[in-house]
């Protein structure tokens, strides 16, 4: 009993951690999603039910920000963990600058958003005279300089390129760390049955990478989710909110114009349901494949 007692003193103050920092808000958000909540209104909040849920599910606007977040977000994962994952494979054999090309490729991992946002800025804007421009339009790839971050059609392909070459080492790690524990004995015993390069990657490689690259995909996808520093810093939602996301409609929402509390919480109520169910069948569906 005492030890028990003792133990539970020692997680105390993690607990409480976790009850003030996510299970309050969390809760907060849910019974604010309930209520017509302007911060501007003096009569303070009142009690719609489900009003806010029918608005926000029959607005064409937000449909629109969630067709933007998955764009941007399956695009973002998909492009980490195809350069990830390439690299990681390049670089799993032996060699004199093994750990220097190592280091070099988690770089952009420690850069902060920010800075990746106004590099991005740098490189693809600057009054139409970016550095991509200029390199592109120097070797005839293009005729005339391209503005990638005020053109509606350019915009999203751009902000998902600067958010990959930022993320993607993250994946890259931990990739590589699978391809460590991958046993030598299965790659001996398919090159002896006769397997080709493609065959072993596909039976070997990935069979035993499943469940790491499923943990990799499904954290980069939920961080995704949430992530607005690159966007917000270069676009802000824009060109006629062709690059926002939902974090970004949130925050619009709630800080500005009239504070509208109700509506934010009631998207992010929305946000998590919708991270939860397909986080569950994804991992089950991949779950189901390793069971077969």
């Amino acid at each position: 009993m005492a030890n028990g007692l003792f133990a539970f003193l020692l997680m105390l103050p993690a607990l409480l951690v976790i009850l003030f920092i996510i299970v309050y808000p969390l809760l907060n958000a849910v019974v604010t999603s309930f209520f017509r909540y302007f911060l501007t209104d003096a009569k303070g909040p009142t009690f719609i039910g489900l009003a806010n849920y029918g608005a926000m599910l029959a607005s064409a606007g937000f449909w629109r920000v969630f067709l933007n977040t998955v764009v941007y977000v399956g695009g973002t994962v998909l492009g980490e963990f195809l350069a990830a994952f390439a690299l990681a494979l390049l670089v799993n054999w032996r060699h004199r600058f093994k750990n220097l090309t190592n280091s070099l490729f988690f770089v952009p991992w420690i850069i902060p958003s920010v800075v990746v946002a106004l590099i991005a800025r740098f490189l693809f804007f600057d009054h139409y005279h970016g550095i991509v421009n200029v390199a592109l339009k120097e070797v005839g790839l293009i005729r005339e300089f391209l503005p990638w971050l005020k053109d509606p059609v350019l915009a999203m392909p751009t902000v998902t390129v600067a958010t990959i070459w930022k993320m993607f080492p993250f994946m890259f790690v931990v990739l590589y760390a699978g391809l460590q524990v991958i046993p030598v004995e299965e790659v001996e015993a398919a090159k002896i049955d006769g397997a080709n390069a493609f065959q072993r990657f596909l039976h070997v490689t990935l069979s035993n990478m499943r469940e790491i690259i499923t943990l990799a995909t499904i954290l980069e996808f939920v961080w995704q989710f949430q992530y607005l520093t690159i966007i917000w810093t270069t676009t802000r939602g824009g060109p006629i909110d062709r690059t926002t996301t939902l974090p970004i409609l949130i925050y619009r929402y709630a800080f500005h114009g009239t504070l509208d509390m109700g509506t934010s919480s009631t998207i992010g109520v929305f946000w998590l349901v919708f991270l939860l169910a397909f986080s569950i069948i994804y991992v089950r569906f991949v779950g189901r494949r390793e069971g077969r």
